[in-house]
């Protein structure tokens, strides 16, 4: 994308060095889970639907934050060497409950494939019938992110690598969660559960919004960027940027809001959209666009209207 835009190269070096701070952000991560869920699941005082409710959501963006750091990972942006990369994403991808093989080779294929039949995170490719993809989306729009992690990405891992790299995170997962199943009292084993849950689905609403319901083709416009830093940079490692982020993967997620801020006229120029939050950006387009169906293409356009 970015050699077919005219942009590789503009940008000078510094922008593509690893951020010492950034795994600075995972104790943060599993402090803040720990506290989210001892608290929700004890919590019995005023409004405590609404208390407990909140205490989920914080403990859910916690899991965001971990997926986060696993994706920068995958991109060779948490240490200055892949071997330290990889140790680290294979980290992660145990508290995630994915297997890190799987999850880097189908989302570096992702941009090198962007919505083509070849992109393993597209949701509109391959072609079906209208209804199929409506239920698809839907679908996506709700659980995609668990159904990519757990069984996607695994998947593609097991024909890529084989088991032993298709495995070893999911069923370290699987140890880990267990284990704490045996010491959790069960008030908290449950609370935990349901705050994974909740980060499945938010972790689904924020990704569908970054590529669904726009042009499906591979190009700038199909990704939409967001103002949000403070969000971005606290929960999805500067992914926020997400145009920026694929113009120059290379480039780590907290240095793309000094990118965007150096793009961004051009950026939208070329048609790429600018939304404010997750939020908003997912009602919008829902009540715009029901189901995030893409819009037509240009050529199309075009013939329907000959």
């Amino acid at each position: 994308m970015a050699a077919e835009t005219g942009f590789r190269g503009t940008l000078p070096s510094e922008y593509f060095q690893p951020v010492s701070w950034q795994m600075g952000k995972f104790p943060a991560y599993a402090t803040l889970l720990v506290l989210a869920v001892a608290f929700g699941s004890t919590y019995s005082g005023p409004l405590e639907t609404l208390v407990k409710g909140l205490a989920l959501v914080v403990g859910a963006l916690q899991f965001i934050g971990v997926f986060g750091l696993m994706h920068e990972a995958a991109h060779g942006h948490l240490a200055r060497s892949g071997k330290g990369n990889r140790l680290i994403g294979e980290a992660l991808s145990v508290i995630v409950g994915t297997s890190y093989t799987g999850y880097r080779i189908a989302h570096l294929t992702h941009h090198a494939r962007f919505r083509t039949e070849r992109d393993p995170q597209e949701v509109i490719y391959p072609r079906r019938p209208k209804p199929v993809t409506i239920a698809l989306l839907a679908v996506a729009a709700v659980i995609g992110a668990p159904v990519f992690l757990l069984v996607r990405a695994p998947y593609i891992a097991l024909r890529k690598r084989g088991v032993v790299r298709a495995l070893r995170g999911p069923v370290a997962a699987v140890t880990l969660y267990g284990g704490l199943g045996f010491v959790l009292p069960p008030v908290q084993w449950h609370f935990l559960l349901w705050t994974i849950l909740a980060g499945w689905v938010l972790g689904s609403m924020n990704d569908i919004v970054y590529h669904q319901g726009l042009v499906d083709e591979d190009s700038l416009q199909a990704s939409t960027s967001f103002d949000c830093d403070i969000f971005g940079q606290a929960f999805l490692s500067g992914a926020n940027r997400h145009a920026e982020h694929h113009l120059y993967p290379a480039v780590p997620g907290p240095r793309l809001v000094a990118v965007s801020k150096v793009l961004r006229s051009e950026l939208q120029s070329l048609g790429v959209p600018y939304e404010r939050g997750f939020t908003l950006a997912f009602i919008r387009r829902l009540t715009t666009n029901p189901v995030f169906l893409p819009k037509p293409r240009q050529e199309e356009l075009t013939e329907a209207g000959k």
